[in-house]
């Protein structure tokens, strides 16, 4: 098949993709071509994307440290606001250290260069981000997928291989639907038969945990429980870049070995100078998970009363099943009518004929956007 005749039948199959250019900030609130939009589909769940205090945080460090970080961290891009951010990062998450990344994609990928060899049986939940997918397809290992949170079926995969070098590596709150991993019967299994857990917290940290230290911090797991821990700038600090979390030996390693970290150009030092205030801000961040957590419970109780259907998530990610991607894609547009942005998500990134919108609860929203999005669901569904 050709690239035309692909892009023709993905517009066709109604999973073509197009992208939205907003005139100004991110936030609850965004302007589209000069409409106003109420917006449902941002990872800014705190809504740090546009704080002022981090803005000026970032003026003033882009002053100071100019907008570039020259090289690579290996050759002299490794700054004063790098160094900083790997210690404070690492002392919030309670892990011995860290290293930052310029994407999650990238701390993902990096896996595959630096925790596989040949002899390596990697098993992922069968819902991972395809940046866990991708590191073990791109490496020496052999990725085996178990159903989604079946720990029955995890351990049966486990004992099959238990001959081999394992990895174990899932999301921690999966991204589409919201739902958490079973951490606690993972880490188990895991200790059982002397596997490495690896967990992807992208979109728990910030949001779970008495200081937003995520789902291990909310069920209480500690860095020899989960001996790996990776997370993103890129949604509850309201920024981008990423980073790996755990043992000295093992940041070492991914210091020494990691290709997506050695051959890229450092995260911008005034980012870096920044996220260390955002850092702050997550911590004592309470009223704003609190906030959340009320939307959350107001959103499921106006669905219920509406008559519509109420996903099982109990987080801030609240997927609206839809089923065929065609539908998805016009309850979205139908939304956009009304000034509401809902993403309807699609194949590849969700399974077939589970096409829905997703709906993000943020800290910025309200009872009353909270309200109008359901009013609108009501009316155009």
């Amino acid at each position: 098949m050709s690239l035309i005749e692909e892009i023709n039948k993905r517009k066709n199959d109604g999973l073509f993709r197009s992208r939205k250019i907003l005139d100004g900030a991110q936030g609850a609130h965004i302007k589209i071509g000069g409409r106003e939009f109420l917006n449902f589909s941002s990872n800014d769940y705190l809504g740090l994307a546009n704080n002022s205090a981090l803005k000026s945080n970032m003026v003033h460090a882009i002053n100071e440290y100019g907008i570039g970080a020259g090289s690579s961290q290996l050759v002299v891009g490794h700054s004063k606001p790098h160094n900083m951010l790997e210690k404070k990062i690492a002392s919030f998450l309670n892990r011995d250290r860290a290293l930052v990344f310029t994407s999650g994609y990238l701390a993902n990928l990096a896996i595959a260069s630096v925790m596989i060899d040949s002899d390596t049986v990697v098993i992922q939940d069968k819902l991972n981000h395809a940046s866990l997918i991708d590191a073990a397809q791109l490496s020496k290992g052999r990725l085996i997928r178990f159903h989604h949170k079946d720990m029955v079926h995890l351990k049966t995969l486990l004992e099959k291989n238990k001959q081999h070098n394992l990895l174990v590596m899932t999301d921690g709150v999966f991204s589409m639907d919201g739902d958490f991993a079973p951490l606690k019967e993972i880490v188990g299994l895991c200790e059982k038969y002397n596997a490495i857990l690896i967990v992807d917290d992208a979109h728990g940290i910030g949001v779970l945990g008495e200081t937003g230290g995520g789902l291990l911090e909310h069920l209480n797991l500690n860095q020899k429980q989960v001996p790996l821990l990776i997370g993103t700038f890129g949604k509850s600090f309201g920024a981008s870049g990423a980073f790996v979390s755990g043992s000295s030996i093992y940041i070492e390693s991914f210091i020494q070995k990691a290709r997506t970290y050695i051959y890229t150009t450092a995260m911008l030092p005034a980012l870096a100078a920044t996220l260390c205030h955002a850092i702050d801000l997550v911590i004592n961040g309470s009223d704003l998970r609190q906030q959340i957590n009320i939307l959350i419970n107001y959103y499921k109780r106006l669905l219920k009363e509406s008559g519509l259907s109420v996903s099982e998530s109990c987080s801030h990610i609240q997927p609206y099943i839809v089923g065929a991607a065609g539908d998805a894609v016009r309850l979205s547009e139908s939304l956009c009518l009304h000034n509401i942005l809902v993403a309807a998500i699609r194949p590849p990134t969700v399974p077939r004929d589970s096409s829905r919108l997703r709906i993000s609860l943020t800290a910025e929203h309200t009872k009353e956007n909270v309200a109008d999005l359901v009013a609108a669901i009501s009316l155009v569904k």
